[in-house]
């Protein structure tokens, strides 16, 4: 017999959940869960603490089940969408991938659905292609034998049918018993996670072939992205592979170094994402939580990716959150305990410059400064052509920019600034959340 019991505490950090056996004998527990209230009252869904975090940076898409997580060479040891639909209870056991996150499940793919839906965000679903790299140990990577690849790929197949299928067939029947009668519409799927890089790229481009073949044959309209992984393989090497998106991925020491990094790509491209970047200023990357350093490398990177906008087609910070002292992976772009978070000032920076102040057309520049970097461009949609600069000095030295603005008409020199500024070690914490944010203020521009 199985029993269902609800209560409401107050939580802390110091919470115990315990359960008592009132004689001896044998003890039986199925499912033990202690879920506190959700945003949107969601079932299963996010905290409401973090959820807003997410909601207040407009993200436009939400890649899942994220990068390593989708690394497996083999069925049996990949993260199962499968086991991640349907009631909690029938859900199989939590996974762990190589940077120890713990996948519980609880959040599945039907709850990254219903959260893309609630966030506006696009989903995009990266897969498995066979390959699981494990740099930490002798095997540096595994595969799957091309000749075994059938399981994959058909799972891959099950899960577009899942999400995109009619309900007259096995998956879409099987979504709307799970209370989705309508289909996803999922549109872009990623086929593997870093595994263009040289060290695996032959293994990678004879399983993207197979895997993107099978897909357009059964789904014409999706949309493929091939992994580039890191930058080490430049966007036109995607191994003789066709291609919808390429998505490269950035980890460096200052990502300020890549300003210019695809100013030379042809204008007629479009294919462009950078799905996952981050600045890390440590040498011990595993200390770090992210600090003013790796804010203003990021948004050096960012600025130079804003300035070729129009040739590229999204990107996205790193890694959203991490609980505090407990992944090996950092920086995150937030971090929580069980009952509070913090952002970090790459958090900030990325509102400030790119979510809450999104030009719809770039206005043509020239860089002529030591230390600042910047970027023009015109809001067209906030009914007041708002024109955005963007500047950001990443030196210890103080610069004056004269910015001239031509052919853009009358401007109202009255303006808005909004400023983040710290020392290049400073950190946001659970204890002072606030240290580094953004300041408001008035300014008149010449006329």
């Amino acid at each position: 017999m199985r029993s269902y019991y609800q209560w409401y505490i107050k939580c802390s950090g110091t919470n115990r959940f315990v359960i008592y056996a009132s004689a001896t004998g044998a003890v039986y527990i199925d499912v033990v869960t202690v879920m506190p209230p959700t945003w949107k009252d969601r079932p299963n869904g996010l905290r409401p603490d973090l959820a807003e975090k997410l909601y207040d940076l407009k993200f436009k898409y939400i890649q899942f089940p994220g990068g390593c997580t989708a690394e497996s060479a083999s069925m049996d040891k990949c993260w199962n969408w499968k086991n991640s639909i349907g009631p909690l209870e029938e859900r199989s056991v939590s996974t762990r991938n190589r940077w120890w996150y713990k996948n519980d499940l609880y959040f599945g793919l039907d709850e990254y659905f219903q959260l893309c839906e609630d966030l506006g965000a696009e989903p995009v679903y990266v897969t498995s292609a066979g390959i699981d790299e494990r740099p930490n140990s002798p095997e540096w990577y595994a595969v799957c034998p091309l000749d075994k690849m059938k399981p994959i790929i058909d799972d891959i197949l099950d899960l577009l049918e899942y999400c995109n299928g009619s309900t007259s067939n096995t998956w879409g029947a099987k979504r709307m018993a799970n209370g989705h009668s309508e289909p996803y519409n999922l549109k872009y799927i990623e086929i593997g996670n870093e595994n263009g890089r040289k060290e695996t790229a032959d293994e990678y481009s004879s399983r993207y072939s197979m895997i993107y073949s099978r897909i357009k044959a059964a789904y014409p309209d999706i949309q493929v992205m091939y992994n580039g992984s890191r930058g080490l393989n430049e966007y036109s090497t995607t191994m003789g592979n066709p291609a919808d998106f390429v998505d490269e991925h950035f980890y460096e020491k200052d990502l300020s170094v890549l300003y210019n990094k695809y100013d030379s790509i042809d204008r007629a491209c479009k294919k462009i994402c950078v799905a996952e970047y981050a600045s890390n200023s440590l040498s011990n990357a595993k200390l770090e939580i992210g600090n003013f350093a790796d804010a203003l490398g990021d948004a050096v990177f960012m600025l130079g990716c804003e300035k070729n906008s129009e040739r590229m087609w999204w990107t996205g910070y790193g890694n959203y959150s991490g609980f505090v002292g407990h992944c090996d992976f950092v920086p995150c772009i937030v971090w929580n305990d069980a009952v509070s978070n913090f952002a970090s000032p790459s958090y900030y920076m990325q509102k400030m410059l790119f979510s809450d102040n999104q030009g719809t057309c770039l206005l043509p520049f020239t860089r002529n400064t030591t230390n600042c970097y910047w970027s023009a461009s015109i809001d067209t949609d906030s009914g007041r052509n708002d024109v955005l600069l963007k500047v950001v000095n990443k030196s210890g030295y103080s610069e004056s920019v004269e910015i001239i603005l031509n052919g853009v008409g009358k401007v109202d020199p009255a303006g808005h600034s909004f400023t983040l500024k710290a020392a290049p070690e400073d950190e946001n914490s659970l204890d002072n959340p606030s240290r580094v944010k953004p300041s408001a203020a008035m300014f008149a521009a010449s006329p």
